[in-house]
Formats: C-alpha cells, structure tokens, sequence
C-alpha cells in the first residue's frame, strides 16, 4: 500500500516525500517532560545545528494528570508551546501520546489510579482500560491535531502505543485498532504508526487497518550480522510498499550510517537529547540483578547532555546529515541493492562488512564500509574489472562506517555528461551557483577521487592535492595522510566542478560555506566557564526515627495494611505505623513486610532495623538483637521510587500494574527449620498433585530424606516432600521461606495449593491455610534440573501488627517541611555523619549563584539516601554507594543533581537536602557536594 493523506506525507517502498519532497528523516528524542521550558529552545536549537531535521517526543499521561481528572498543560507542561517552537524551529515532530510511553519513566506514562482495578486488563481491548485511554486521548489528541504539518505545526506522524510486542496485549488487533479509532475521531490526518520492540510486527501493530508497523532496533552496534536482519524487513515492508522507518536505535552514528546504508528512510537514536527525572518521576525496572532504580540523570550517552552539553557525536550527526544533503533527493528515493558489481578486499566479513549499497535514484552507489573490528583496516573495492583505490591505500579506522559513493553520475549535480567512478572520502557538501558547482570531500588518511570527465578542457590544482590524468578524459585526485586541498575542472561546457578535501578532523567542524564558498570553521565543544562556585552556608535539623513528623493526611486502615494506590498516594513518601501485640514470653525476631516495595525502613520503638527493597514480595527484617515486652510500635518508612516501566513476571514490582507500599507486617516470634526428615515421592510430570498432595494420601513407605537430596537420574526431575508440624496457639500468621533455592515449588498446606516459590520471590504467607494448635500437613512439589540448589525450608510464626495508620508527603509536602525545619538548624560543615536509621534535613543557604549558567552539583559518600530540593523543587535523588541496602541505579550518573538556571533566583537561593542513613550498622556519610557550572551557549 502507498500512503498519503491531506498533510502530503506520503510513504511508499521507496522512502518518505514530505510535501512532494523526497526526505530522509534524522530524529532526535527530545523530551520536554525533563527539561524546563526556558531551556527546550535552546535543546531544539542543539538539535537543529546538529544536521537532524526531526523530533521524536512522548506526551506523559500521568505528567499531564497526575491525580484523576486533575489536568495540567501550564507551564513546564504547556505542550502547545513546545510544538510551537520545534515548528518555529523547522523541525518535523514524531508524535508519541502513548498512552504507554516506556521511557524508563514512572510507570510509562500510566496514572497509578488505574493500577487499584487488578481487573482491568492494561494495553489491551479492554473497554475498562479503553474508556480510561479516551479520557487521555480527548486531551491530547486535539492539540497533536492542531500542530500537524500543514495546521499550525510539524508533527508528521503520531505512534499508538510503544513496543507492544513486548507486552501480553491479548488482542493487539482490537486494541491498536481501537486507538486508531480514537484518532480517526479526532481528525487526526498524518499517518499513524506502531514500533515493534523486538521485531514482532504483528503483535506491535495488529495489522490494524490504517496503522504503519516501524522497527526500534538496539544491537550490538557492531554485529557483523546487524545488516542481514535489517534488510529482512526493508523486505517486509516493502511487500506492503512501506519504508523500513526505525524509530528507535542506539545514538552512534556509526550505526546510523549502517542503518542509512541498509535501507532505513526514517532514523530515530533514542534520546540524543538527555534529561532529568525531575521530583519523583523515576521508574523501577528489570535493568538490574534483577531489580534496578532509574537515576534522576537520564543519560545514555547521547549528543547532548542532561545539562545542555554538546558532545562529540552532535559533530557526528552534522556530518552525517550533510552527507544526506550532498547526495539530496536521489538519495531519499534509492533502494538497496545487491545487483551491483562492488566486492570487498583485503579485510574479512566479520572485520568489515559490506559493500552494502543503495542504488541511487538516477544512477549510481552510496555504499557503507562499517569496521566492526578492533583494528583499523585496509580495504580496496572492485568495481567491474577494476579495483580501487589506484594510487593511495584505504584504510577504516576501528569504529568508522564510510558512506561513499561509486559509478555515479555527476547528473546528480547538474552536469550532463562525467562520472565520480570511485570516492574513498565522504561527499558531505554540494552547492552550485551558475555554472560552478562545488562538491566538498572528507576523507580520513589516504584519499583518492577518481572521475571521468568527457569534456574536460583544463584543470588546477592547489594545496596538497594531486592529479593524474589518466586514458584522456579520466582523472584521479590523490591527497596524504592530514593533507587538505583542492581542484578546479573546467569542462568545454563553460561548466566548472570545484573540488575540495578536508581532512575529517576539519569536516567535523566546518560550520558552513559561505556563497563565495569560504568556508567557516566552530568549535562546538567548547563547555568551559568560569563562573565562581557558590558560597554555602549550612545548616542541619535532625528528624524522629523514621521522620514520620514529615508525613501528613493521615488515614485509618484498620487491622491490615493497604498498597499506596488504594490510597490515592501515587508518588513520594508514606509512613506506615501499627502496633504489635506480642507476649512477652515470646521474643520478637523481627519484622517480616509483606508486599512490601520500593523502599522500606524499619523501625520499633525508635530502633532502626534497616532499610531493604523487597521488590515487591515479602521479607523478613531480622532484629540486631531479639525485642520482648507486651506491645511494640512498628514504624514503616515506604518511598516509592518509581512504578516499573516495563512488564516482567520475575518481581511483582516489576509487574507494569505493580502497587507500592505494603499489605501487611509480622512479628516473627519463632523460627522452624524444616529442612530434614521429609517423606519423599519421586514422580515423572507435574500432573499427579491430585494423588499425592491431599492431606489423607498414603505416605507410610515413602522413603525419609532431606530436603532437596534425592538424587536421580532424571532431568528434570520432579518429586513431592511432605512434613507435618504443630504451629504455636499465640500465633497468627505464618510464612514459609526458601532461601537460596534455584529450582520451582509449588506449596501445598492441609491438601490446599497456597501458592508457589520461585528463586526471586523465596516467601510465601501460608496463614490462610494453617490450623492453629493442630498438627498441619506441608506438601513440597519441587521442580528442578541438574541439581540446581534447593536452599532451605524455613517457617516464619509470629503475629500480625494492628492498628495501622497511614500519612504521606509528597514533592510540596516535603518542600513545606524543609521551610519550617529551617527555622531550627545548627550550623554544620561538610562532611556530615548521621548515625545508622538517621534522617535529617540539610539546609543550605546560597547568597549569589551565577544565573547566566547552569549547574552541575556532584554528590560524594556512603550509605546515604539524598533527595534535593532547590527553591521547592525536587531536582533528584541520589542514593550513594552502600553495603547492603541499595539496588543497582541505572539510566544515568547517579551522582548528579542538575540546577537549571532559569530556577536560580536573583536574591538568594536555598538547597533543602533530606538525608537518610539506610545501613544499620554503618554510619551514613556525606562527604562533598561539588558545584560545577556548564556554559551551554553555542
């Protein structure tokens, strides 16, 4: 199918035309969500200068709503504002609404109200879900349609969804269709589209009628392989008379090169403009061991930093865009081609692959050499019964992915006759004026132009290089290594072809050439100011264990805890605190949570038990030293970090509609250790639970082992253990641990099934089933393969904490305490140490910060949690490096806060800095705060 609609957009095999203009897209994420508005001018700018002529952006659902029906567009989310000014800009939008945006953000994009319906079934034909969605939609929507190129904006296209192929989507047909439908209901014109995560065209798209299928592909940039996969669906696609359009990939342009040169008309590096997880929009995801916290730096290394940085690959991406520029519209319409007469020599398939071609429109090759290996490479090319280059040697540095260009006329450019046969520099710059034309090559060590010029009357040369004539009307320019130079072909014609060779180092940094074609160099890396680091003086408030003084709203939840959703508390903090009515005979062991995520600390009676993440599932948080006495106050700390952005069975937290918080708590006042004397049943499916987990089966000749020891000469081999035991009449709740097992067991208690453990979530709450003061009947059904271990069989017994109240601070609630805490610090200096379980609230006060720059502020210690306020907004959270407590961060530095300057007041700025010390044998340190300004002018 070709498809075009009233915007002219249109899409077909051989590429996109824009306004009947054939354009290969170059898109760069850039995302207002993590940027201050006063800044996405000078982002877009970044963008613009650096070659590419696109964004792509998601529109957060929960950034815009971020409590039911509360809408928000002001301000730093004024999404009309940011399209106007990538308009203004000259920049085409790929539009991404979502309503799932991944985007390792809270939740990705999905309000956490939604989540308290375990019912609803999440990205998918769901008319509970789809109701919800067309709430979202009828905001969004209207202001996409208003700002589509050829309205009063530049979208081009707008994706439903993200990745879906990643997701169970039960009905990606009726879903994908349903968001169609949507948007067909609001006028939207430009094509609409569905990125495939992992390939899967179908489930990412359900062939939904109307909706284009794209590809986010994220390889090992150099896989030798990477452009046999790539044509397969140039393949596909072009079946369907569509464009292979990638809108999603790593950031080198060295893979961006391969991509052009396989085939791909639309280019998309994800997130080439870094961000800032402001206030408590991180997320928690799989990019662990397994569990991971997104860092509130959200950089992966693009072209510009968090900061506003311009690194390296923005000369990259400049370069690479005017080499799209020089070739122009036959480029745009060209097609891979493996009907060519080009062959690779001197280096091996999996050192360099390649020649991959496109054949251009009107004749000729752009062909790519990317090295894949360690080293650089020397290369020729045979074309026909010839082989280049003739005179010099071509060499690939490692990391270098040539685009170059063979037997291709020089039509192109607007002479009627010649012929660039052979190039092993880049044409990156083409410009006539009259009749000369001037085409501009960067090369990289020995260069070598070859061309046949029929009409060739006269030539001059200067600089360094040289030329050969060679059968009457066939040239070969040659230049050394760092050698710079040019000629002038004057054709009978009265035409004249200027040639120049930069050297790449100096085609990195040409800024432009000017009409009388002189050429204008920058320096574009140049970040380095010399503004004065603020002066700062400090002051410390220490808070209660736990600093439930900061929670606020407090709610009654009877005898039994509740996740944070339930609650109406999306984001930010909560304290949990319940009471334990414990029999002073008995011992407390400690606190097992249930439930429980992302950050829970634990405190009884003022004593810090430690700080963990459960992920989602219960743990048990043993006491230093064993607590007696009647009754214990229990104190939870929870802070939610983030709602996973990703959807993975491993975690419950990892569950896209996972809930933060925690159901429950224990008092764990005895401990059985279960692991020997179990009657053993060695069977060969998992079929048989009937026969052998009923409480009254036959087990008085099954053999007596220890758990996990039978040993077997089947893989994987199945087997089913049973106990029995007598439970405590003082107790009430009960939970069974298997700590360090690898293999899968399905639990049975009294012939019922209770569920099952796996080697991520060890614990299991066995109460429903258990009879209290009666002898009870555990059944193990173990699933395992080569002996993979099987750990230990505890049993938790205890009971179940009381009277539970809940409070809560969010961004503004916690802002509102750190002002009132001013009022009571004590002067303090760096470092600062709090003892284990320890919060305080670190003031500092700023007299005079240079507002003309922004401000990188680097965090150094140990065993301490950080959340930063700067004149009342949350601009990160950094947890330091600790022993035990704290998951692996991902997703940028997790050392760095990030102050904008157009948050910098003119009298006086104020740092709020809530500490909390999370190890409970380790004293929590802050050793440094480092200011460092970045000049982000270019």
């Amino acid at each position: 199918m070709s498809i075009m609609n009233k915007t002219s957009v249109q899409l077909s095999k051989q590429g996109i035309s824009i306004n009947g203009k054939p354009t290969i897209i170059l898109c760069a994420s850039v995302f207002y969500f993590r940027i201050p508005m006063e800044l996405w001018k000078d982002r877009l700018e970044k963008v613009k200068m650096a070659g590419y002529n696109c964004i792509d952006v998601y529109f957060p659902w929960n950034f815009h709503e971020t409590q039911r029906d509360l809408w928000d567009f002001t301000d730093d989310k004024d999404v009309e504002a940011f399209l106007q000014m990538a308009a203004e800009e000259g920049l085409y939008v790929v539009a991404r609404p979502g309503p799932y945006i991944c985007s390792e953000w809270d939740g990705g994009a999905l309000p956490a109200y939604l989540f308290t319906n375990t019912k609803m079934r999440l990205r998918d034909n769901d008319s509970v879900f789809l109701e919800h969605v067309g709430r979202w939609f009828d905001r969004i929507l209207p202001i996409l349609k208003r700002y589509e190129l050829g309205q009063k904006g530049s979208i081009i296209c707008v994706q439903l969804d993200n990745e879906l192929d990643f997701f169970g989507c039960q009905d990606p047909t009726g879903y994908i269709s349903a968001l169609r439908d949507m948007a067909f209901a609001h006028d939207l014109e430009v094509p609409l589209v569905a990125c495939a995560g992992q390939g899967d065209l179908f489930k990412a798209s359900g062939n939904s009628k109307g909706v284009i299928p794209t590809c986010n592909f994220y390889p090992n940039d150099r896989d030798p392989e990477f452009e046999s996969k790539v044509h397969e669906y140039v393949e596909r696609l072009g079946n369907q008379n569509l464009p292979l359009m990638v809108t999603e990939t790593n950031r080198s342009h060295f893979l961006l090169r391969r991509l052009l040169a396989a085939g791909a008309k639309l280019l998309g590096p994800y997130l080439q403009v870094s961000g800032t997880n402001f206030g408590f929009t991180n997320a928690a995801n799989n990019w662990g061991n397994p569990l991971s916290f997104l860092t509130s730096d959200y950089d992966f290394g693009g072209m510009i930093s968090s900061t506003g940085e311009v690194r390296a690959e923005a000369l990259e991406g400049r370069l690479m865009s005017r080499i799209l520029g020089a070739v122009g519209e036959s480029l745009a319409q060209s097609v891979y081609s493996t009907d060519h007469e080009l062959t690779l020599g001197g280096a091996l398939s999996n050192e360099v692959t390649g020649p991959n071609a496109l054949e251009l429109q009107g004749g000729g090759y752009l062909y790519s050499l990317p090295n894949v290996s360690d080293n650089e490479q020397t290369v020729s090319i045979q074309i026909g019964d010839h082989s280049y280059p003739k005179q010099t040697k071509m060499t690939i540095s490692k990391g270098r992915c040539p685009l170059l260009l063979a037997q291709t006329p020089l039509s192109h450019w607007g002479f009627q006759q010649g012929m660039l046969e052979f190039a092993s520099a880049e044409l990156f710059y083409s410009h006539t004026i009259g009749n000369h034309t001037i085409l501009v090559f960067s090369g990289e060590g020995e260069s070598e132009l070859s061309f046949r010029m029929p009409e060739l009357m006269n030539i001059e040369t200067d600089g360094g290089i040289q030329v050969t004539r060679v059968e009457g009307s066939d040239l070969v320019f040659t230049a050394n290594n760092g050698v710079s130079g040019s000629a002038f072909i004057i054709l009978a014609s009265g035409q004249v072809l200027e040639v120049r060779l930069l050297q790449r180092e100096k085609a990195l940094n040409l800024r432009e050439v000017t009409a009388d074609g002189s050429l204008v160099f920058d320096d574009l890396l140049k970040t380095a100011s010399d503004a004065d680091v603020p002066s700062i003086q400090w002051g410390i408030a220490p808070l209660n264990a736990g600093a439930p003084e900061l929670g606020e709203s407090s709610q009654h939840l009877g005898d039994k805890a509740d996740f944070l959703e339930n609650r109406g508390i999306y984001r930010g903090y909560a304290w949990y605190q319940a009471k334990i009515h414990a029999n002073s005979a008995h011992p407390v062991h400690g606190v097992l949570l249930q439930d429980a995520s992302d950050i829970c600390s634990v405190y009884t009676d003022d004593t810090f038990h430690g700080t963990v993440v459960p992920g989602g599932g219960s743990l048990f948080v043993t006491f230093k030293e064993e607590t007696s006495g009647n009754k214990m106050k229990l104190v939870v700390r929870s802070e939610i970090w983030g709602h996973s952005n990703f959807n993975d069975a491993r975690l419950p937290a990892f569950h896209l509609n996972g809930q933060k918080g925690l159901t429950g708590a224990a008092a764990v006042t005895n401990i059985l250790k279960l692991n020997s004397n179990w009657r053993f049943k060695a069977v060969r499916s998992s079929s048989e639970h009937a026969s052998y987990t009923n409480k009254s089966c036959e087990t008085e000749t099954w053999p007596i082992v220890n758990w996990g020891s039978w040993m077997t000469e089947h893989h994987p081999s199945y087997g089913y253990y049973k106990k029995t035991f007598y439970t405590s009449p003082e107790s009430n709740a009960w939970f069974l641990h298997l700590p360090g097992t690898r293999s899968l067991v399905a639990v049975f208690v009294n012939g019922y099934e209770a569920g099952k453990v796996n080697p991520l979530t060890p614990y299991l709450d066995l109460s429903p089933w258990i009879k209290s003061e009666e002898e009870n009947q555990l059944t193990l059904f173990l699933e395992t393969f080569y002996s993979l271990e099987t750990g230990d069989v505890i049993l938790y017994e205890g009971l179940n904490a009381i009277d539970w109240e809940l409070t809560s601070a969010g961004e503004k609630e916690l802002w509102s305490q750190a002002l009132i805490a001013q009022s009571n610090v004590v002067a303090t200096d760096l470092p600062v140490e709090l003892l284990p379980g320890s919060s305080a609230w670190l003031m500092g006060k700023i007299d005079q910060i240079d507002s003309t720059n922004c401000w990188k502020v680097m965090f150094s210690g140990t065993n301490i949690k950080l959340s930063i306020f700067f004149n009342g907004r949350l601009i990160g959270r950094i947890w330091t490096p600790s022993k035990t407590s704290r998951p692996q961060m991902r997703g940028g530095n997790e050392r760095i806060a990030y102050v904008p300057r157009p948050w910098i007041q003119e009298q006086g700025d104020t740092l709020a800095i809530l500490l909390e010390s999370t190890e409970p044998d380790e004293i929590g340190v802050l050793e440094e705060i480092r200011f460092s300004s970045v000049s982000t002018e270019i």
